[in-house]
């Protein structure tokens, strides 16, 4: 992800969540040293989807989305794959996100990936809504 890519990535943010990220929060984590922000594209080439996380022992996935036409095609998995490579050859041990307790298509699609909700966080979006954490464990590089 660069700074050119933030006019497509906000547009697509926007479409997918009720409270949005700014664009100073995408702007920020791009230089973010522990971070890795990426896109999918397309050939043409069309931003698909981006994905946001940070950390080193433990990475948190702090943003994640798929534009309304390309959703349900593989691209939020290509965006994890990604994501559990790049936290593999940092040598983390597990990644872990919060979603939304009423989204249940999400929280499908996490489990689907092998994470596993581990708790609650009451009242943590901000209309109060409780916010499942979900955690995987990250295979070593170089295991399949």
């Amino acid at each position: 992800m660069t700074e050119e890519d933030l006019d497509r990535v906000m547009v697509i943010e926007t479409q997918s969540f009720a409270n949005p990220w700014r664009r100073s929060f995408f702007s920020a984590d791009i230089s973010r040293p522990d971070g890795l922000c990426v896109v999918a594209e397309s050939v043409e080439p069309e931003i698909l989807g981006y994905l946001v996380a940070w950390g080193r022992d433990e990475v948190h996935v702090a943003n994640v989305a798929v534009a309304r036409g390309w959703r349900g095609q593989g691209i939020g998995r290509q965006l994890m794959d990604r994501l559990g490579r790049w936290a593999a050859e940092r040598g983390a041990v597990s990644l872990f996100l919060e979603v939304r307790l009423s989204n249940a298509e999400a929280r499908k699609f996490y489990a689907g990936l092998g994470f596993v909700p581990t708790y609650l966080r009451k009242g943590y979006y901000e209309n109060g809504e409780d916010a499942v954490v979900m955690e995987k464990d990250v295979e070593p590089a170089g295991v399949s």
